[in-house]
């Protein structure tokens, strides 16, 4: 009776499945150990392929190999494949395991370097055989060749990946590019080194992403909706076979989402900096440049990543980073004190601060106040309040920036025009090629006569055909007019004419120093506002029509005086 084998052939990547010893040469050779030994292969001629990791025991189509064994008892007599490397990279345990599992079945391995040999029962001269009289001649090679695999295995993959994590560390790629980016090859010290460049035809997607986002002019959906228009689609990438050698589809190509935005906008590549598990997610900046820059990665994130730049050029990652966390733990935003964050006290040049505390007749009187390390200084509310408000109502900006304030508009109008024209086209474009594919798809409808298939066709025509009126939308949306910059004139105006409302308004303080940074080149002292002697940006002077008060620092009433000597 002939007897039967099944035949495993295995490689560990995709390279190896199409390049070197393949898994079809593996094949070649494996029917041929077969047909020399005159042995069937089950079942139906089939040889079982994979490309999976020989260090792991389980692997996908070597269970499904070892439980038709278990499923066709007495129907296989040999296992057959290529080498002892490609059965097991798992070492000598993982090996001896996995040929026990297959001796319960009476199976032996075969391999084509014949270095196993059959057993043999030491007992066999008197008749008899015990489970431990089965000897293995090869056992010791077999063992061996196992570690040896193991050996290899780890020898190779510590020199691959730990240049690669050194690499990384050291600031370069290594592995795929990420998108919007392109691989490209330089030579640093006569060594060649991996580093990303701008992929024309993706990087303007991130950057245009991170920009939309910067800006905090626009909600999520929106800015998804914007690059969906530009064209805006994931990667493709090549579905492939079990096996690793066939191309057998694709994936990817889809429209952006908000979810996938908001990952992508938290990937410190995009600015140049590295946090990768090989670097203990700790950040290092990259030996290339990136798509935008650090500040405008931080304000696309908003905070919840924020990359600080460090006076020795090193890096610092702060999570759900809040410039004004501390201030409010403090209410320094109580409205009831507007100057207490912007206005000095004259004496240790810090902020104000700001109580009501109660006289002898029980009454309050609201205070802005200071004692750091030096005698108490108090200034009703009222008082400072009136003195800043006029302060900044006698603020004018200077006939100069007047005479320039216009040109520079409308120079800021032309280049914010250049922009929009330039997203327009790139729109009006992925329009042309939603047209085109729509006229395609429709031309496939009159081809087929399948009413199924025609269902599905008509269903993507739809589908295209909303990414269209999408798309179009988007251009009336962004574009500019003269309507636009005229009212942009008049809320500036409007600006100009009710700044006293704006720098004092502290319901968010971050905003407000902001502000009035703007205008202040430092925060002023009390005595500077009741001087008339604020330090201003050139732009901005004082018309002098404000009426400069004695200076009345005093402790409010029912306080005992401390007044500084």
């Amino acid at each position: 009776m002939q007897k039967k084998c099944v035949i495993y052939c295995r490689v560990s990547t995709i390279k190896q499945a199409q390049d070197g010893e393949s898994l079809e040469a593996q094949e070649k050779i494996c029917r041929q150990i077969a047909s020399s030994k005159n042995l069937q292969i089950v079942p139906n001629g089939k040889v079982f392929r994979e490309s999976f990791s020989g260090k792991k025991d389980h692997r996908p189509v070597l269970d499904k190999v070892l439980e038709y064994i278990k499923t066709h008892p007495n129907e296989v007599n040999y296992f057959v494949f290529r080498v002892i490397d490609r059965f097991t990279r798992g070492g000598s345990l993982s090996y001896e395991t996995i040929k026990a599992e297959l001796a319960k079945s009476n199976v032996e391995l075969i391999d084509s370097y014949g270095v196993i040999q059959p057993s043999i029962n030491t007992l066999a001269h008197l008749g008899v055989e015990y489970s431990w009289s089965k000897y293995y001649p090869s056992e010791i090679a077999e063992i061996v060749l196992a570690n040896s695999g193991k050996a290899e295995v780890s020898n190779i993959l510590t020199r691959m990946i730990g240049s690669e994590i050194a690499l990384t560390r050291d600031g370069y790629k290594a592995g795929p590019s990420d998108d919007g980016y392109s691989n490209e090859k330089t030579r640093i010290n006569n060594k060649k080194k991996t580093i990303q460049v701008q992929n024309p035809e993706r990087a303007k997607y991130y950057i245009e992403m991170f920009n939309l986002r910067a800006s905090n002019l626009y909600s999520d959906e929106e800015i998804v909706d914007r690059l969906n228009a530009l064209g805006f689609k994931t990667r493709i990438r090549n579905i492939w076979n079990s096996t690793k050698e066939e191309i057998i589809g694709t994936k990817g190509g889809k429209s952006l989402s908000v979810k996938q935005l908001q990952r992508i906008i938290q990937r410190s590549i995009y600015c140049g900096v590295i946090m990768h598990k090989w670097t203990s997610n700790l950040p290092v900046r990259a030996r290339y440049d990136g798509l935008i820059s650090i500040d405008k990665f931080n304000k696309a994130n908003r905070g919840k990543i924020f990359i600080k730049e460090l006076s020795d050029n090193n890096l610092d990652v702060l999570y759900n980073y809040e410039a004004t966390k501390k201030e409010e733990k403090r209410n320094n935003n109580n409205p009831l004190f507007p100057c207490k964050n912007i206005i000095l006290c004259p004496v240790c040049k810090k902020p104000f601060l700001g109580s009501s505390p109660k006289g002898k007749s029980g009454k309050s009187f609201p205070t802005y106040h200071c004692a750091r390390n030096h005698k108490y200084i108090g200034v009703s509310k009222k008082e400072l309040e009136d003195q800043v408000q006029s302060v900044i109502k006698d603020i004018k900006f200077t006939k100069l920036f007047n005479n320039v304030f216009e040109g520079s508009l409308v120079a800021s109008y032309e280049k914010r025009n250049e922009e929009v024209t330039n997203s327009s086209s790139d729109i009006s474009k992925n329009i042309l090629e939603l047209k085109s594919k729509k006229k395609q798809i429709i031309d496939n409808i009159i081809k087929v006569n399948s009413k199924v298939v025609i269902e599905e066709l008509e269903k993507e025509v739809e589908s295209v055909q909303q990414e269209i009126i999408k798309s179009e939308k988007k251009i009336d949306k962004i574009g500019i007019n003269k309507h636009d910059i005229n009212e942009f004139k008049n809320k500036s105006k409007y600006l100009m004419e009710h700044r006293e409302k704006m720098l004092l308004d502290s319901t968010n303080v971050q905003k407000q120093q902001a502000l009035f940074k703007l205008v202040f080149k430092e925060f002023p002292t009390y005595q500077d506002i009741v001087n008339g002697t604020p330090n201003l940006y050139p732009m901005f002077e004082l018309s002098g029509n404000i009426e400069m008060q004695k200076s009345r620092i005093v402790p409010p009433r029912g306080i005992e005086p401390l007044l500084p000597g």
